[in-house]
């Protein structure tokens, strides 16, 4: 899946033009949502998995090639991805998983181009340390982009002791910039609450008034996390 441009869905758009100002402090401000995004993705992989057909080798053909040249992986807490749109290459890897690797439960999704190996369940407290360190990434999320919008006020204050700008266009530039920051903070927290449902399953539970009224578009983005 091509993650960058599934997540232009996901970007601020206005229906007017942003001031010089704004403009910028939103490309700052989806950087960082965009950070958060792959951040939240790799929450629980382990190095050992991600990096499982790092010297695999597959027969295609009769010749041999190499697996990371035909698919790609991800991983996650109790499953390995791994996506291809070549059918043979899946069943190399397949083959190999087995195998070489030892993985026995081993799904084929051939709809979307995928095997899913199954990795052993994660325990009650495991998946609660991996959903408080959700909460601890929004969080830094949170204060990454706070600090943005404050530096973003310090230049258009400057901009105005200059007379750079007017103060018309400053309060223009103040609110576009509030709704930027609204927009990235809504999405950013609605990954965590998507990431945190996938890894607590039935145990996941909204509980603050802001994740309740987010819960409903996890449906929208779980996609992005399978």
């Amino acid at each position: 899946m091509d993650y960058e441009f599934e997540l232009e869905k996901f970007n601020f758009k206005s229906k007017i033009e942003l001031s010089s100002f704004s403009d910028a402090c939103e490309s700052r401000l989806r950087d960082r949502f965009y950070s958060l995004f792959f951040d939240l993705r790799t929450t629980g992989s382990s190095e050992e998995n991600l990096n499982v057909l790092q010297s695999a080798k597959i027969m295609i053909e009769n010749k041999p090639r190499r697996a990371l040249d035909l698919v790609s992986i991800s991983v996650e807490p109790e499953q390995i991805i791994i996506s291809s749109t070549n059918g043979k290459a899946l069943e190399g890897v397949k083959d190999y998983m087995k195998t070489e690797k030892g993985f026995k439960k081993i799904l084929e999704d051939p709809k979307l181009g995928r095997i899913i190996v199954k990795l052993p369940k994660l325990t009650f407290e495991n998946k609660m340390e991996l959903s408080d360190s959700i909460d601890g990434k929004y969080g830094t999320f949170q204060k990454n982009i706070t600090g943005v919008k404050a530096q973003t006020g310090t230049q258009i204050r400057a901009g105005l002791t200059n007379e750079f700008i007017d103060g018309r266009e400053a309060t223009k530039a103040g609110k576009e910039i509030d709704l930027i920051l609204t927009h990235y903070k809504k999405w950013g927290r609605t990954f965590a609450l998507c990431k945190q449902k996938l890894i607590l399953g039935r145990d996941f539970k909204a509980t603050k008034d802001e994740d309740i009224s987010l819960e409903k578009n996890i449906k929208n983005v779980i996609y992005l996390f399978q």
